[in-house]
Order: structure tokens, then C-alpha cells, then sequence
């Protein structure tokens, strides 16, 4: 493998770990918010429920255009 390709190889790695990281933030932070805000666990897999509801919705408008 060519240095280059072991550059480009560990840059793409460390941004995906980058990614992960702000994701898992992101969803600790949102997590924290609604517990703080009162919801139960249920209240919380509900609106998580909802969320993959929208995001499925969207993936399928897009395959159909």
C-alpha cells in the first residue's frame, strides 16, 4: 500500500470516529434532555419510534423519485 493510501486510509478512519463520537453526543445530550423534561423510558422509545418512523418515510419518498 502506497503512503498515500495509508494517509487517506487513517484520515478516513479518524473522521468516522469523529462522526461516531458526535452522534453518541448528540444522543446523550438528547437523552439527558427529555429525562430532565420528565419522560420515562417508554416516553423516550416513543420518540425514538417516531424518529426511525420519519427517517424510513423520507428513505422511501427518495427511492421512488
Amino acid at each position: 500500500m502506497s503512503m498515500n493510501a495509508q494517509v487517506s486510509k487513517t484520515k478516513a478512519s479518524a473522521t468516522q470516529n469523529l462522526n461516531e463520537k458526535a452522534v453518541r453526543s448528540l444522543a446523550d445530550a438528547i437523552y439527558k434532555q427529555l429525562q430532565s423534561e420528565g419522560c420515562e423510558a417508554k416516553d423516550i422509545i416513543c420518540v425514538s419510534s417516531q424518529l426511525l418512523g420519519l427517517v424510513s418515510d423520507q428513505i422511501r419518498g427518495d427511492q421512488q423519485n
